[in-house]
């Protein structure tokens, strides 16, 4: 599906809000280490511009490294809720994931349960099947569906494999609060 320059930019735009508090305290950071190694090269003091390296080039690291792919998240995100088709999708496996941890305060060492709910979905479009996963928050969402169990959902009709589960639906169908399956 060719886009034009109007979607591409509302698109753009809608990822850069989504990702706004990131980047702007990323750049706050990345701007104090740039005035810091400034202040540092006027005022010949090595530690000021070590530390502005620091200070400044970690943020900017993370930056470049996890903010494409968020960008790209959320910019699919509103392609999809723009040119997405509506569909259902089955439920073809359940995965929980203990992730508890143990934390340790004054020697007493406290375990913390958690985990993570999968749900794998399969659809068929054009007469090919498609495969996704998504996480479920919460227990009950995550019992009250079963495997064969039909979700509602939306796909990129020009790539299908950009499909996202239609939670607010989801959660009305199976008369659960939409916290639970966030």
């Amino acid at each position: 599906m060719k886009l034009s320059l109007k979607d591409k930019l509302h698109f753009t735009k809608v990822s850069l809000r989504k990702n706004s508090g990131p980047l702007l305290i990323m750049l706050l950071f990345i701007v104090i280490g740039a005035f810091l190694i400034y202040l540092g090269l006027r005022t010949n003091t090595t530690f000021l511009w070590i530390f502005g390296i620091v200070f400044g080039g970690i943020p900017l690291l993370i930056l470049i490294f996890t903010m494409p792919s968020s960008f790209l998240y959320y910019y699919e995100q509103a392609q999809t809720k723009k040119y997405g088709a509506y569909g259902t999708a089955k439920i073809i496996e359940k995965e929980e994931k203990d992730v508890s941890y143990f934390t340790r305060k004054n020697k007493i060492e406290q375990k913390t349960e958690e985990f993570q709910y999968f749900l794998t979905y399969t659809f068929e479009y054009n007469n090919t099947n498609y495969h996704n996963t998504f996480l479920v928050v919460g227990k009950n969402c995550f019992g009250t569906l079963t495997e064969g169990a039909s979700i509602p959902i939306r796909f990129l009709r020009s790539n299908p494999k950009k499909s996202t589960v239609r939670r607010r639906k989801l959660a009305k169908e199976l008369g659960l609060p939409l916290k639970d399956c966030q």
